[in-house]
């Protein structure tokens, strides 16, 4: 047995300034009065633990008997220290400690004026009020806008502001929670216990009200067009989708979707959860309101036309053009973004341990601001049995957080799967100072590994052999045997190469294919074609298909794409 060893010299960084963005969606609930009686937490404190079920969070102890019933009430005022009654002064609010088992709701209060008034008040988890969960970003946390809450002027990011103006009722309070003023960002102790609490305030909101944002780049008329293709969808009509999606690609309406579908909230980790563990969700852009359900069947039906959705003829270069961050072109915006972005993770929960390696590396591209909450963003749609292994801790670092994943995983899944995420191309060096088979979370790679499920095992139903050589976690020892010795490796191509890189590299690799195999005999050279053109495609060989046949039609393509590029060929 060879011993490989793997180490890195990890001084603990210093904690990272607090994480942001979160959020959640729908429609108002009804009107509450503020006299009304709801259940709080007694001043005592409360000891109950929650016992969550693996699949619905809304699995919660009932209150206790004797757990006295009182009327909600504003948490105590701020700092008081306003210059005169008749004037208003930014003070900084002082939250009132939260129990265990309780929240903190905003009361958005009546609209009276253009300035939002709001009340904060403590309810119990159990037995909540009617409220609306906000699945919103944070966005530039240095634009922000004021809004009065309990006496004093509060500043909150636009994007909050924008949510509570679209939620707020003329005539009738409403109850909402939103993290930004629901959590006091400035207490990490707190931050990491609502945290764990998150996919439980999802659930139990009657509804979640996604943010998008404000009306602009023709949202409403996207919005129309997903509500008008949504609705031809069911009973399914194929010839009237037919012309939707060609008028659409005429008059605008599908450009007005992918700017839509190209929006900062689809990029965001947290919206995962928060989506998951929703009852009811309503999208909400500026002044207009659509069934998520709608937004859903639109994104699939996009992906099942994707060969209609053909632009207007001036617009074939556009279209050519990437349109976001992620580098897709307008189609690619309307398969992949939008709601297609938010993958459906319910069929993880039958993967054991493995379905948080599974769902770190499904999310991987989603973006959080605190590199620890790439872990604890997906706390809330993992099963129970993952999600209590793992406790949401702003005061641990990075590092900590990072390589506790890494042990979690060894010791359950006996696999070193994990450690191949470490793996970067071009190379990435690690600002939390990472051991060397730890992967940084917070790094999205150019290049991803392009199937996880393996049909074939060389190694059968043998365990990893590893075991850390220090208390710290900062070097690990892998056993492993010799089976050959690699003699050469050809270039390395990542994703966002262009045709010419792909087709430079296939030169390179056929050339050294055609060296290893020299002097050999004619079916040893045939074998050895036909495995380099079944590695091509990742063993994915159409059925209609021998492998002889597919070896040449391989070559057939790549002879054809080389003869495009050819002086004076068309």
């Amino acid at each position: 047995m060879a011993q490989v060893s793997a180490e890195a010299r990890v001084p603990s960084p210093p904690p990272l300034r607090a994480g942001k963005g979160k959020g959640r969606r729908y429609d108002v609930p009804p009107p509450h009065a503020p006299n009304q009686q709801y259940a709080v937490i007694p001043e005592t404190s409360y000891n109950n633990k929650f016992t969550p079920y693996p699949y619905d969070y809304n699995a919660l102890p009932p209150l206790s008997p004797s757990t006295p019933k009182a009327a909600l009430s504003p948490s105590p005022k701020l700092l008081q220290n306003q210059q005169a009654a008749s004037s208003f002064s930014e003070l900084s609010y002082q939250y009132r400690p939260i129990e265990d088992a309780s929240i903190r709701l905003v009361r958005i209060l009546p609209e009276r004026k253009t300035m939002i008034k709001c009340e904060i008040i403590h309810v119990s988890l159990e037995q909540p009020p009617p409220y609306t969960a906000i699945s919103y970003t944070w966005g530039d946390t240095g634009d922000t806008r004021k809004i009065e809450i309990e006496g004093c002027l509060i500043p909150i990011a636009v994007s909050l502001h924008g949510a509570l103006q679209a939620l707020r009722q003329k005539h009738s309070s409403v109850l909402v929670w939103a993290d930004a003023l629901c959590i006091n960002q400035k207490d990490r102790d707190e931050r990491s216990q609502q945290v764990q609490l998150m996919p439980f305030i999802y659930s139990n909101a009657d509804n979640v009200a996604i943010w998008l944002g404000p009306e602009e780049n023709d949202s409403a008329r996207a919005v129309r067009f997903l509500d008008a293709i949504a609705t031809t969808g069911e009973p399914f009509d194929s010839s009237n989708i037919s012309k939707l999606l060609a008028a659409g690609a005429e008059n605008g309406d599908l450009l007005a979707v992918v700017s839509l579908f190209g929006r900062e909230y689809w990029r965001r980790l947290w919206v995962v959860q928060e989506v998951f563990n929703a009852k009811r969700i309503m999208v909400h852009c500026g002044s207009t309101r659509l069934e998520w359900k709608k937004y859903q069947s639109a994104s699939v039906l996009f992906s099942q036309r994707r060969g209609e959705l053909n632009f207007n003829n001036k617009d074939k270069l556009k279209r050519r053009l990437v349109t976001s961050p992620d580098q897709f072109s307008y189609v690619q915006t309307l398969i992949y973004q939008g709601p297609a972005s938010l993958p459906d993770l319910k069929f993880h929960m039958s993967d054991g341990e493995e379905a948080l390696l599974q769902v770190l590396r499904t999310c991987r591209r989603k973006l959080a601001s605190d590199p620890r909450d790439k872990l604890y963003g997906i706390l809330g749609v993992l099963p129970a049995s993952i999600r209590d292994e793992f406790r949401a801790d702003y005061n641990l670092s990075v590092k900590d957080v990072y390589t506790e994943i890494v042990d979690f995983l060894l010791k359950t899944t006996e696999k070193l799967d994990i450690i191949c995420e470490a793996i970067h191309f071009p190379v990435h060096t690690s600002t939390a100072n990472l051991p060397t088979f730890v992967p940084d979370w917070s790094h999205i790679p150019q290049t991803s590994a392009m199937g996880f499920k393996y049909n074939f095992a060389a190694s059968g139903s043998s365990k990893a052999i590893c075991r850390f050589r220090d208390e710290r976690l900062n070097k690990l020892e892998i056993s492993g045997l010799e089976i050959d010795i690699v003699q050469s490796k050809g270039v390395v191509v990542g994703t966002l190469c262009n045709l010419g890189d792909y087709l430079m590299a296939f030169l390179h690799w056929r050339a050294l294919l055609l060296h290893a195999v020299e002097g050999r005999t004619k079916e040893e050279i045939q074998m050895a074609e036909e495995c380099f053109a079944a590695t091509i495609c990742l063993g994915q060989i159409p059925s209609e298909y021998d492998r002889g046949r597919w070896q040449a039609e391989i070559c057939h393509v790549f002879a054809n794409l080389f003869r495009d590029r050819l002086p004076g060929q068309g």
